[in-house]
């Protein structure tokens, strides 16, 4: 069964077909002879589609003459290799100036004496008094036996006179040597 319809689907166009492409071979011929000794030939429209030739009253004259097809060889060039150099780029350095340091620290002292050092009850821990140095001067104090350092203001007088320097705090005295000892020989500088 398969086989009839498979045979009849590919078997009747290809009878259709071969049976126009017969009325359309008679057709032809019929043109030509009518036309007699110019060789015309009846375009039909649709023949260059699927081969089924349909009656037209257009009219199509073939020159004769032979077709020249030329094949043109290709033509392969070969270029060098191209060499790319690249230089390294050029290293910038930038030097910076140093940093801005900001020093807190006393400036080292320009005037020093050497003389004795007392201690008062009234004077502020962190002040000390002066016979001669202006008030706010800032005066570091060295026990010269021990090498004991303190560092004291003077905001007040001080007036028993040479060779008393300095009349310190209980606990600025007390940094230098014990206040038991009541005089010591310092230099102060400022």
């Amino acid at each position: 069964m398969a086989a009839v319809i498979c045979g009849l689907l590919f078997g009747a166009p290809l009878l259709l077909l071969h049976s126009n492409a017969a009325t359309a071979s008679r057709s032809e011929a019929a043109a030509q002879v009518e036309h007699g000794a110019h060789k015309k030939t009846i375009v039909y429209p649709a023949s260059h589609l699927d081969t089924v030739n349909l009656p037209s009253h257009l009219v199509a004259y073939h020159a004769p003459g032979s077709t020249t097809t030329t094949t043109v060889p290709p033509t392969t060039t070969t270029l060098p290799p191209t060499t790319t150099t690249t230089a390294p780029r050029p290293v910038t350095t930038t030097t910076l100036p140093p940093p801005t340091t900001t020093t807190t620290a006393r400036p080292a002292p320009t005037n020093s004496e050497v003389g004795d050092a007392t201690w008062y009850a009234a004077a502020p821990a962190g002040y000390c008094a002066s016979p001669t140095l202006p008030f706010g001067t800032v005066l570091t104090v060295v026990n010269n036996a021990t090498g004991a350092t303190t560092v004291c203001t003077v905001d007040d007088r001080e007036t028993a006179g040479y060779p008393r320097v300095v009349d310190l705090s209980p606990e600025g005295f007390d940094q230098i040597a014990d206040t038991s000892q009541g005089v010591v020989q310092v230099t102060i500088s400022w």
